[in-house]
């Protein structure tokens, strides 16, 4: 992950070059360096005023919003940064391009107005990297690590980058049973309650997702591609990489005995008691005391 002039890209781009008509700014290893460019349709006179009134070789301060802005998503690094390295391992891993990468410098010039400027979003102490994506501030390491695993970014990396979804994928194969649920969901619940009382471990099996949450269209678009359907209901189940189908499937399975090998060797759940009928007193010979 090294420094690079600052890509500016689409409409950002144009918005970008509009608004500074006057100055070729890049930014390179933390510095903005800007080269005059010339107006060829200003009078000569007025020209030379100009260039007595200001010295064209100053630039102006650093500006962390306008960089923040013409880049869908931006990652702040410095040099010997751990941190900065596994972020950056773990996006490439998911097709994320390093140019989202910007390695400051800070030896240089403009690094203590740029942390400044940063120190606004992320408090008075902070450390690399600190991430914005369409202009808003993410947050450090964690946060970011955290809202990529959860599908936060999903659909900006592909409209962006062409990166695949793959957030439900990689919870399914990662996880030995893993139960999609909503909130408000009565079948839901009847299948928690269900699976609790078979000993499954209900807490680390049940996901439940949130219709009011950004990221819920890709994650359903994800769904509809991992069962093959385009009309679903919650819950939706998986085990061990396997979709076992919806809530009338999943208790037909469970009760059939289809999971029994599964639970007892995942979880260390035996087979259910078999009641033996024979054991049981004939309904015409039970007899209860008349204070009943």
């Amino acid at each position: 992950i090294g420094g690079f002039s600052h890509p500016l890209t689409g409409a950002c781009e144009r918005h970008c070059f509009q608004s500074c008509i006057m100055d070729v700014r890049t930014f390179y290893n933390g510095t903005l360096q800007v080269e005059a460019k010339a107006d060829s349709h200003k009078p000569v006179v007025q020209a030379e005023n100009d260039k007595e009134n200001q010295d064209a070789n100053v630039p102006s301060l650093p500006s962390l919003v306008s960089l923040t802005k013409c880049n869908a998503f931006m990652v702040i690094s410095v040099s010997n940064c751990p941190q900065c390295e596994e972020l950056g391992a773990f996006l490439a891993a998911r097709g994320v391009p390093n140019t989202v990468f910007t390695k400051w410098d800070k030896s240089s010039k403009d690094y203590p107005e740029l942390k400044k400027q940063l120190s606004t979003h992320a408090g008075a102490t902070f450390t690399f990297p600190q991430v914005f994506a369409n202009g808003s501030y993410q947050g450090g390491f964690k946060e970011v690590m955290n809202k990529a695993d959860r599908g936060v970014y999903d659909e900006l990396f592909e409209r962006e980058f062409g990166v695949e979804p793959t957030t439900l994928l990689r919870w399914v194969e990662r996880r030995p049973m893993v139960i999609f649920s909503l909130p408000n969901c009565p079948q839901c619940d009847v299948l928690y309650n269900d699976m609790k009382k078979r000993g499954v471990p209900v807490q680390d099996v049940f996901e439940k997702l949130d219709k009011a949450s950004p990221e819920y269209a890709t994650l359903k678009a994800q769904m509809q591609k991992l069962i093959g359907k385009q009309q679903f209901a919650f819950p939706q189940t998986f085990v061990r990489g396997v979709y076992q189908g919806d809530y009338d499937q999943v208790i037909a399975k469970a009760d059939g005995g289809d999971f029994e090998d599964f639970f007892s060797e995942q979880f260390g759940i035996g087979p259910p008691a078999k009641v033996n009928a024979e054991a049981l007193p004939p309904m015409g010979a039970m007899a209860f005391d008349d204070d009943f």
